[in-house]
């Protein structure tokens, strides 16, 4: 089988790779923007739930979330399993970094949006976010590298995504070296789409800062 063949056989599972991180990467930021706004405000109860958490996920590989639910949620597709999965397990990270932003917002400017009668959710969404969001954009696209990378666990459970590919193709080739390459070289090129945005949001940071100033 020639390169070209393989890349074409490989190909045909980069559909779900594409379908899939994009659904992820909005279902966490979603996510992770609310509950870093709830986090942010220390709600007795639910900050020590939203900690409880962060640091489970933190503690325990996607790879073990994922099986978990694949076992005991009896979900109608794979491929909402995976989505499940990578979304419970990256939304802990983002409302990290989506909570971190806020910290670094004067709180005299949460006292402002009380005076102007303006209600805690009203004020992050049209004063803190808008603020936050080109700072944080590097340390979000580091994440979102992450889930690209996590997609290649899904297979695990039976989506027929390029990893799935790559097994079907390698008892065929026999070959396993230049099916790894190829996919090596795919998911470094996504990766490096993001990084770049992430880099090019990191320089405008200051240019923005000065301009606010």
């Amino acid at each position: 089988m020639s390169i070209l063949q393989m890349i074409r056989f490989i190909g045909s599972g980069i559909a779900i790779t594409f379908e899939l991180a994009p659904l992820c990467m909005l279902s966490t930021l979603v996510l992770g923007t609310i509950l870093g706004f709830i986090q942010y405000k220390h709600v007795p109860v639910l900050s020590n739930v939203i900690d409880f958490y962060v640091l489970t996920m933190r503690g325990i590989p996607p790879l073990v979330v994922l099986l978990l639910l694949f076992f005991t949620w009896n979900l109608s597709t794979a491929f909402l399993t995976a989505f499940l999965a990578l979304t419970i397990y990256h939304t802990a990270y983002i409302l990290e970094i989506v909570r971190g932003g806020c910290q670094a917002i004067p709180k005299g400017q949460m006292e402002a949006g009380k005076s102007l009668g303006l209600g805690y959710f009203s004020i992050m969404l049209k004063v803190y976010l808008p603020q936050i969001i080109l700072p944080i954009i590097p340390s979000l696209c580091g994440q979102y590298i992450l889930v690209v990378k996590d997609t290649t666990l899904v297979s695990v459970v039976g989506v027929q995504d390029i990893m799935w590919n790559a097994r079907q193709l390698m008892e065929i080739t026999f070959n396993p070296m230049i099916v790894y390459i190829l996919i090596g070289i795919f998911f470094y090129l996504l990766c490096l789409i993001i990084e770049v945005i992430g880099k090019r949001a990191e320089k405008m940071t200051p240019k923005m800062s000065r301009l606010k100033a």
